[in-house]
């Protein structure tokens, strides 16, 4: 198990985040259909002008509603955690909805030969509606923490770092066929999620979790993901029964760790640690 390679952790980029499937913004893909087939229309009767304002609208209201999907999916990201996080350096949805103003201006006057004062007027009426829908983007700032000492991206970090790492034991858990192995580590998941809810309740007990999410729970990946590896060549007894002592004494390290947390006890929950980081080590992790 030596060889095992470290979890890596994708750092949270708000410009970047994971993408959750959702309808929402998906009806300003359907809305500019109509100045498509005008544009079509216009251009087969030969009025190449109104066939190029209307295309331009189409155009732009495809990129405006890409914008705007961008901005909701940052927003629902920012929304995941209870702590509040900072949004993306880019105002997507503002953009998505200033650019809907002007392909509707543009459609009016260009393509339905409207005047420009009622132009404008479609326009702004436009870009409105769409932040009137959508909402305006979150704020860009990361909020400090002054009870805590860190800012809340600082707490969001560890926390996305611990849910990457027990996303990998899961994944080394499908791998594995050992039912005993694979309920402790059922079991070790959800005692971990649990130590994250309790930090993400209150950020103050980021301190005395941090060496445990990050350093401890990094080989814990590390050695499930070595059991799996090996286990798939056939039974190992030997492997097998240090397996089992490293998951035991996780399990009771996590309990261990939830009750010094709730207790505020930092003192004896460092012990607790490094005590079974010198078994981890003591079994070749």
């Amino acid at each position: 198990m030596s060889q095992l390679k470290r979890g890596g952790a994708k750092k949270y980029d708000p410009d970047n985040p994971v993408r959750v499937p959702t309808a929402r913004g998906f009806l300003l893909y359907l809305l500019p259909m109509p100045m498509l087939f005008l544009a079509l229309w216009r251009m087969l009767g030969g009025n190449s002008s109104s066939a190029l304002g209307f295309a331009v609208c189409f155009a732009l209201c495809m990129l405006a509603a890409t914008m705007v999907r961008n901005g909701l999916a940052i927003e629902q990201e920012a929304k995941r955690r209870k702590i509040v996080r900072r949004s993306s350096t880019v105002p997507y949805k503002m953009i998505g909805a200033g650019i809907v103003g002007i392909a509707i201006f543009v459609g009016a006057l260009l393509g339905a030969k409207i005047t420009l004062f009622s132009s404008l007027l479609l326009g702004v009426a436009a870009g409105v509606g769409a932040v009137l829908t959508y909402g305006t983007d979150p704020s860009r700032n990361a909020p400090d923490m002054p009870a805590v000492g860190v800012t809340s991206e600082e707490v969001i970090e560890i926390l996305d770092e611990a849910d990457q790492k027990i996303l990998a034991i899961e994944a080394a858990r499908d791998r594995i066929h050992n039912v005993e192995m694979k309920d402790r580590l059922k079991n070790i998941v959800k005692g971990v999620r649990e130590i994250t809810d309790i930090v993400e309740d209150d950020p103050r007990d980021l301190r005395r979790a941090r060496k445990f999410l990050r350093t401890y729970l990094d080989g814990a990946q590390r050695v499930t993901e070595g059991y799996a590896d090996t286990h798939k060549y056939g039974d190992n007894g030997e492997l097998e029964d240090n397996f089992r002592n490293v998951l035991q004494t996780i399990e009771t390290v996590i309990e261990e760790q939830k009750g010094k947390l709730l207790e505020n006890n930092l003192t004896e929950l460092d012990v607790q640690i490094e005590v079974l980081q010198m078994q981890l080590e003591k079994e070749g992790v």
